[in-house]
Parts: C-alpha cells; sequence; structure tokens
C-alpha cells in the first residue's frame, strides 16, 4: 500500500483532470446499467403485454444510451491517460535528477546497463500497470459496481447469492496475485542483467573481437535469455491460471443462482422481465469483473517495479547532504590536512594522514607508481570522493561542507578519459552551457591548439562528432576536453594522465597548451611522462599511503626508475 500511496502522490497535481475522469467513468458505470433496466420493461410492456407501439421508443433508447456510452468511455480514457502519461514522465524526471545528483561512488557500485534497466524497463512496468488500471481498472470498477447493484435492486435474494461469490474470489485474486508480484521481482532483475550485459558488449566490442570472444558473449547472452525466459513463464503461468481458476469459482456460483431463479420464476416470485433484466446485468458485470482480476494481476506486476524504483530513488549518501557553503573565487591556497582515504571502510587505506598545501599560482607536478593514490588526491579535491578522515581547505573552508557548484566552478578538470556527447564541436566545447559566443568558442579551440584540426572537419564547428567522439582521433578528442576546461576559465586546472594515451604530436600541442596557464592559473599534472613535467615549481611523490614534496629536477632524473613509473 505504501509504494501504491507514493506512485498516486505523483497525480496530486492533476487532480482537477483526475476529478472529471473519475465522475465520467462514475457515469460510464450508471449508464452501462441503463440498458438492464430498459431491457425488463423492454420484455414485460412489449412481449408480455405486447404493447407494440413501444418498440421504436425501447430502441431509441437502447440506442441513446450507447451512444452516451461511447462518448463517457472516449472522455474517461482520455483524460486519465492524460494524467497516466504525466505520472509516467515526474516519475522519469524525479528518478533522473535523483541518480544525476549521485556521488561518483554509487556509479561505481552499480553497473550501467542495470541503472537503465531500472530507469526504462521498471518505469515501463509501471506505465503498462498504470495503463491497465486506466483502460480496465477504474471504468470497470464502476461498470461492475453499477450492474451488480442494479441486480441486487432486481431481487435481493439472487443478488446477496451473487455477492457471497465476492470472498473467494477475492482470496483466490490476492494470493495469485502476490505470487505474480514476486515473480515480476525475478523478471526486473533478468532483464537488468541482459540490459548489463548487452552494455558491456557493445562498449567492450574492441577487446571481444581482438580475443575472438564472440561465441562466448554468445553463450553468456542465449543463457542470460533462457533465465529470463523461465522467469516470464513463471509469471504467465501465474497470470493464465488466475481468470481459469475465478471463472471457475463464478460458474459454480451462478448455477446455484440460477437454481434458486428457476423456482422463483416457477413460483410466480418474479416476472420474466425481472429475470431477464437480472441475467443481463449478472452477464454484463462478468466482463468488467473479469478485467478487474486481471487489473489486480498487472498492479502487483508494476507495485514490483516500483518498489525497486523507490529502492533507488531512496538511496541516501551522507557526503552529499548538508554542503550548504558557497565558495568565493579561488584566492590564495589549498590545504590537504591529515587526509586519509579507502575506498570501502572495510577496504585498506589509500592514502594515510597526508597534509600538504598548494599555494595559488603552482604549477605543481605529481608522481607515483600506479595505483598509489595520484588519481584519488584529484578526486578529493572535485568532490567525488570524501575523506574518511581529516580535512580539505579552499582558503580555509572545508570542501566537504561546500556546494558541489561552489566547489566546481573553481576547479577545470582533463581526464585520461575523455567524454564527448553525441553533438556538434561547438557544442561539446560550450557544454554545459548552450548560449555561449561562437569567438569564444574558437578562442578555447585555438588555446587548446584544436582549430587547425577542425577546420579541416566537414562542418567545422558544426560538425558531429559521433558517439563518444568516434569520428576524431584521440588526441583530437584530448584538445577538444581540453578546449572546454579552458572556456571554462576556472582558477584551478587538473590534468589527470591527460597524455598518457596519445602520440607525442598530440602530447606536444597539449603542453604547450599548459604551459600557456603557467603564472596565472593554479595548475595540477598527473602523469607519468617526464616531457610534460620538465617546467613544474614543485612535484610531489605519492607512495605507500603517503605525499611527500620532492626536488623536481631530482624527480625527473629519477623518473625512469621502478619506484615512480
Amino acid at each position: 500500500m505504501n509504494t501504491l500511496v507514493r506512485v498516486l502522490r505523483y497525480a496530486k497535481p492533476y487532480w482537477k483532470t483526475l476529478t472529471f475522469s473519475l465522475v465520467t467513468a462514475t457515469l460510464f458505470g450508471i449508464v452501462s446499467a441503463a440498458p438492464t433496466y430498459v431491457l425488463k420493461h423492454t420484455v414485460d410492456e412489449v412481449f408480455i403485454n405486447r404493447y407494440s407501439h413501444l418498440i421504436m421508443p425501447f430502441i431509441l433508447a437502447f440506442v441513446a444510451v450507447f451512444f452516451l456510452k461511447g462518448l463517457l468511455m472516449y472522455l474517461s480514457s482520455y483524460t486519465m491517460h492524460w494524467v497516466n502519461n504525466k505520472v509516467i514522465n515526474d516519475l522519469r524526471s524525479d528518478i533522473f535528477s535523483k541518480l544525476i545528483n549521485y556521488p561518483l561512488s554509487f556509479y561505481q557500485k552499480n553497473p550501467t546497463g542495470m541503472l537503465m534497466s531500472h530507469f526504462l524497463n521498471d518505469v515501463q512496468m509501471v506505465q503498462q500497470a498504470a495503463t491497465s488500471a486506466i483502460k480496465d481498472g477504474i471504468r470497470s470498477f464502476f461498470e461492475a459496481f453499477c450492474l451488480v447493484s442494479f441486480a441486487v435492486y432486481q431481487n435481493k435474494t439472487l443478488g446477496i447469492l451473487m455477492i457471497v461469490i465476492g470472498p473467494l474470489m477475492a482470496f483466490t485474486i490476492k494470493r495469485l496475485g502476490k505470487a505474480r508480484k514476486n515473480a515480476s521481482v525475478s523478471i526486473q532483475k533478468q532483464l537488468g542483467l541482459i540490459s548489463s550485459l548487452l552494455q558491456e558488449v557493445f562498449v567492450g566490442i574492441r577487446e571481444i573481437k581482438a580475443f575472438s570472444a564472440e561465441h562466448t558473449e554468445e553463450n553468456r547472452f542465449r543463457n542470460r535469455l533462457q533465465n529470463c525466459f523461465d522467469a516470464i513463464m513463471t509469471s504467465a503461468n501465474i497470470e493464465c491460471a488466475l481468470p481459469a481458476i475465478i471463472e471457475a469459482i463464478a460458474i459454480l456460483g451462478c448455477s446455484v443462482i440460477f437454481y434458486v431463479a428457476a423456482h422463483q420464476v416457477l413460483d410466480g416470485v418474479i416476472s420474466a422481465g425481472q429475470l431477464t433484466s437480472f441475467i443481463a446485468a449478472v452477464l454484463l458485470a462478468y466482463v468488467p469483473l473479469k478485467k478487474i482480476v486481471n487489473v489486480y494481476s498487472d498492479v502487483q506486476y508494476g507495485l514490483a517495479a516500483a518498489d525497486r524504483i523507490f529502492a533507488l530513488t531512496d538511496a541516501v549518501f551522507p557526503a552529499t547532504q548538508n554542503r550548504l557553503l558557497e565558495l568565493p573565487a579561488f584566492r590564495d591556497h589549498i590545504t590537504f590536512d591529515n587526509v586519509s582515504f579507502a575506498y570501502e571502510d572495510y577496504q585498506p587505506l589509500i592514502i594515510k594522514d597526508v597534509s600538504f598545501t598548494i599555494r595559488k599560482g603552482d604549477f605543481i607536478g605529481i608522481i607515483g607508481p600506479s595505483g598509489a593514490g595520484k588519481s584519488t588526491l584529484c578526486d578529493l579535491l572535485l568532490g567525488f570522493s570524501v575523506p574518511q578522515s581529516g580535512n580539505i581547505f579552499m582558503d580555509d573552508m572545508p570542501i566537504t561542507k561546500a556546494s558541489f557548484n561552489s566547489l566546481r566552478k573553481n576547479i577545470g578538470y582533463v581526464g585520461q578519459r575523455t567524454f564527448l556527447f553525441n553533438d556538434t564541436v561547438a557544442n561539446n566545447v560550450a557544454y554545459p552551457n548552450t548560449n555561449v559566443p561562437e569567438e569564444n568558442i574558437v578562442t578555447a579551440c585555438k588555446a587548446a591548439h584544436a582549430d587547425e584540426f577542425i577546420r579541416h572537419l566537414a562542418d567545422q564547428y558544426d560538425t558531429s562528432v559521433g558517439e563518444n567522439g568516434g569520428q576524431l582521433s584521440g588526441g583530437q578528442k584530448q584538445r577538444l576536453t581540453i578546449a572546454r576546461a579552458l572556456l571554462k576559465n576556472p582558477e584551478i586546472f587538473i590534468f589527470d594522465e591527460a597524455t598518457s594515451s596519445l602520440d607525442d604530436e598530440s602530447e606536444t600541442m597539449i603542453r604547450q597548451t599548459i604551459a600557456t596557464l603557467r603564472g596565472h592559473k593554479t595548475v595540477i599534472i598527473v602523469s607519468h611522462r617526464p616531457s610534460i613535467l620538465q617546467n613544474v615549481d614543485r612535484m610531489f611523490l605519492v607512495n605507500n599511503k603517503q605525499v611527500t614534496e620532492v626536488n623536481p629536477l631530482e624527480a625527473l632524473r629519477a623518473f625512469n626508475s621502478p619506484f615512480i613509473s
């Protein structure tokens, strides 16, 4: 019920439209019962009393009733669908707003394919359940309620017998509905695993082909599909069994009702018109009642998906809480004060009790063995990670209390793994802004030595770079990411292994770009390449969980030793 209430809360902003839809659905139910009333008088007056002059009025009454029923059906369905799609859009928007603000640690623990499955498959299941509830549930409820009420009004004895069957049906529906919800959880898990596998395959297609692993991936995919098929068939078994069991219960109840009704007609307790009207009401009510049974099963299916969605959006990350401090522009120094960090509390520390200071305008190099924690220092400064103990200060203000926006506004970051959006060159450089003057974009690209290759592209700055810059070389992509950072014009630049996978020519161009920042920006360079570290003023060695300042010239001479490189 809590899950259902949370889903329904999304409909609160649209209560006027929802109310109109419910009113028209109620009127639809009332009008649906009207033909049975007309039928009673048709049988008694036309066929029993032979009032032939009433034939045409009764025909016109039937036509009018069904025309009105069709109009109310359209109005209730359309408005409810409008509310449904608004709710689903709001739900998707809410999920995205939550996920986009979660820390990097969340994405490191949750495979992309699984997140996509939550976002797409789970929401789609909620939408299907909501659509089923709208299309068949709400309107069918009012239709069945009015028809059953009319049947009871026609004959209380027969009506009460019909109502007695209800609890048995309700018990069966509840038990099988719960079973289908459990089956739904299994289906959604398997779909998530399939999405995760597909994401891995498409991203790692080069490695798969390099190792001739196509057959291995085909087998993995078939196994995942089989597991998903088994879960789906478990749900299908319940879905198919439920209507069959309900129908068996209904026919047993109807047999008892017909036996009693037959004796009432023979004993003259009710007229033929009343019996005909009662049977018509029962038969007409059967269809919407059957739809309600299916809707309950579908809703359980959707609620299982909603449970997973809310489990995702309810995640709490203390590191993202209480960040109310607004940092001004960087003015003087950054201080690491006894900082210790591990990716998980139960894992060994990456760095331990580290303390050092970076002054404004410093041109700094950071070296050390692979895995020693060089990139970790950058992640801590960017707020991607949070220290287990100690703190980091920017101009004596703790960055762990600062808003992410005010912190990262001070920092331009260029990492080893470049990322470009499937958009134009200009939009990638201007990201995330959309109203940057073209001359500013060109200036940044010239400073990053990107303009010289952009001018040779088919549409120059309007050229689409493809998915993750697939139409460009590694050096070209890196120069665009540097141009993006330059356009931002922050006080601090971090280059984290920005040239590690580039050729000498691309590295030379990037090194020239970085050199232009010397003296008026604070620059932090993490690299294994001595060439890009030649002009640093200060150098820090990260090793054995410690950060030690070393002489730049001596460190560069020893750069080829296994201890450093």
